[in-house]
Formats: structure tokens, C-alpha cells, sequence
């Protein structure tokens, strides 16, 4: 009796060689446009082309995929192009398995160099130095808020925010004993604040204990009897521990932000954000007068935060605001704002991620 299935496997098996025929013929041109960029020392990786190129796709592909399907596939396809153009290398707060490098992944997919890091201000620190092309760092938690190291150090050197994206988190509760047997619980500062309510039902008599990364406090665990490392899962396969609890963060929608940050700007695309930094002069009503402009030219800004500026008593203020700095109504506000500030500095524009 013949298989029913033989006609539609013929099918794909011949839909799968054209695939690749087509890919063949696309990196073919993706290797002609590296040789341009090359020679005019024009960046490899460009946000605003692969936002556009998105967008292009999800339309041309009208819900006949599921968008996350198409995101996932082409995400691949453009970091094998961005290989075969000239090979990226991107630093991260490492070790491999942190959120970090899931991170990196998700937004640059398997063609790039991923390369870890001790810190945020080391992954920082290898793009201005040319060590790296990029780093992919965490900017604000949507429970914990800013990660300050992250600002602080965009504040002092001289790089560019390129793009930003979200990513989804959730957290396991990892061990080799069960929960009514653990008695320390590791993991990075960060999560730990992300899990406070599941650390105050579940385990309420256990030592937390901060770790410099997820990986680390799982490596902890794994060496201490009677304890549990909370990571992402990104790094289960790795741990060598057993789940003993899924999805322990305390917000069903905890999500992180972070950001692709290299020595080059992006170009406008027409729903871009723009971030900002600048300590205010010290007077009454610096910061209302500050702000002003931006509400004179309807514009939105979606995230204020302070910190201290250097050893003085002063603060600076880091904004993020909708449109791109070349933006008429944004540079004229800008430029108000730099006239009321002691200092100020554009950390970057980048498309905006939905």
C-alpha cells in the first residue's frame, strides 16, 4: 500500500532545495554589499534597514505565518548575513546561559561572535577600546526599574545606543533536593527582587545570597548542600539541577529591556526614540523649565530617572523621548534643554521596539 504521506514529503523536498537555491542567491548579493560597505567603511550592522525589512516581510507575509515565525526564521537569515559580510563580535554580561546572552541572541541570532563579560562596564568598555563591535546590555527591568551601572556608564563614554528590544523573563527554582529541603537560595541581585513574593511564601526561612550572574549562582548551588539556584531557561540545560519550580518570578508579564550599543548612530526611520542625559543648573524649577520644551512640541517621553552626578551634589537626569534627534521639533527641543543644562548628552536614537 502506497504512503500517503510520500506526496507531500516529495513536495516539501523539493521546496526545501529551492529554499536553499534562493538563500545561495541572496547571501550571493549580501557578499557583494559587504564588499561596498567594506570599502567605504559604512557599518555591517544597520537597525533601521533590518526595521524596515521587518515590516516589509510581516506585510508581504499577511498573517498566512504566525509573526513570530517569520521574526525567528529571518532573524537567522540576516545574522548569517551579517557573517557573511564581514563577522561581528558582541559583548555581554556574561557567562554564557544569563539573560544577557539569551538576549543577544534573540537579537542577533547565531552568525555573531558572542563574547562574556565579567560586567556591564567591561562589556561597555570593549566597544569603546574596539574590542567589540557591540554590546548587548540590560537598561530597566519592568519590576526592578533602570539598571543603574548601565546609565551611568552610557554617561561617561563616548558610545551610541544603535537599537532596543525587550525580551520576556521568567525564572526557575533549580536544585537537587526538594523545596522543603532548601535552605540558601543564589542567584543574581536583580532576580532575587524579581521573586520576593515566591521567595516570601514558598521559602520563607531561607538564606538568599547574591551572585555576580544566574550561571554563577548556579554554579554555587551545585558546590553547597541543601540549596537552589533561581535562573532563566536559558541556562537549565547547562545546570546539571533539577526544576523544582517554573515561572517563581512574582509578575506573569516581567519583562527586560535592553539595548545594542556601538560607536555609530542610526538613521531616522520615523518612529524612532531618542535617550538623553544632563545635569540641570541648581535653581528653583530647573527641571520643570528643563521639560518644558519637549511639552511646547507634543512630545512623549517615556522614562525619567536620576542619578548622582559624579561626587557633587548634583543629579543627572537620564530622559528617553519619542523621535529621532535629527527630528526638526526634537533637535529644537534638545537644543533648549542643553541651554539650561551645566552638562547634556544624546546617548543615542534608535527605532523604536514595540
Amino acid at each position: 500500500m502506497p504512503d500517503p504521506l510520500l506526496p507531500f514529503r516529495d513536495a516539501i523536498d523539493s521546496i526545501d532545495r529551492q529554499i536553499i537555491d534562493l538563500l545561495a542567491k541572496r547571501y550571493e548579493q549580501v557578499a557583494e554589499i559587504g564588499k561596498i560597505k567594506r570599502s567605504k567603511h559604512m557599518p555591517i550592522y544597520v537597525p533601521e534597514r533590518e526595521k524596515a525589512l521587518m515590516s516589509k516581510l510581516l506585510a508581504y507575509n499577511n498573517g498566512r505565518l504566525d509573526e513570530n515565525t517569520v521574526n525567528a526564521i529571518y532573524r537567522e537569515i540576516i545574522s548569517g548575513a551579517i557573517r557573511t559580510e564581514q563577522p561581528l563580535k558582541v559583548t555581554f554580561l556574561g557567562p554564557f546561559g544569563t539573560f544577557s546572552h539569551q538576549a543577544l541572541m534573540q537579537h542577533f541570532g547565531h552568525g555573531v561572535e558572542a563574547i562574556p563579560c565579567n560586567s556591564i562596564i567591561e562589556a561597555l568598555n570593549a566597544v569603546e577600546k574596539g574590542l567589540s563591535d557591540y554590546a548587548c546590555v540590560p537598561v530597566e527591568n519592568s519590576v526592578e526599574g533602570v539598571v543603574n551601572q548601565t546609565l551611568d556608564t552610557l554617561r561617561e563614554l563616548e558610545l551610541s545606543i544603535n537599537a532596543e528590544f525587550k525580551i520576556r523573563i521568567s525564572h526557575y527554582l533549580l536544585s537537587n533536593v526538594p523545596m522543603d529541603k532548601i535552605k540558601v537560595v543564589y542567584s543574581h541581585p536583580q532576580i532575587l527582587g524579581q521573586c520576593r513574593k515566591f521567595l516570601a511564601e514558598k521559602l520563607p526561612n531561607t538564606l538568599t545570597i547574591e551572585c555576580p550572574s544566574s550561571v554563577g549562582a548556579i554554579e554555587a548551588a551545585i558546590h553547597s548542600p541543601d540549596s537552589a539556584a533561581i535562573a532563566g531557561n536559558a541556562a537549565i540545560e547547562m545546570s546539571g539541577l533539577q526544576v523544582i519550580a517554573e515561572h517563581v518570578e512574582d509578575h506573569p508579564r516581567n519583562s527586560t529591556r535592553f539595548l545594542i550599543v556601538g560607536k555609530q548612530s542610526s538613521a531616522p526611520t520615523g518612529d524612532d526614540k531618542c535617550s538623553v542625559c544632563f545635569v540641570l543648573q541648581d535653581k528653583s524649577g530647573a527641571l520643570f523649565d528643563a521639560l518644558k520644551p519637549l511639552q511646547e512640541r507634543n512630545i512623549s517621553m517615556s522614562m525619567i530617572e536620576s542619578r548622582p552626578f559624579s561626587t557633587t551634589d548634583q543629579y543627572c537626569f537620564f530622559v528617553d523621548i519619542d523621535g529621532h534627534a535629527k527630528d526638526e521639533n526634537v533637535s529644537a527641543a534638545l537644543t533648549e534643554i542643553k541651554n539650561n543644562s551645566s552638562f547634556f548628552k544624546i546617548l543615542g536614537s534608535y527605532p523604536k521596539k514595540k
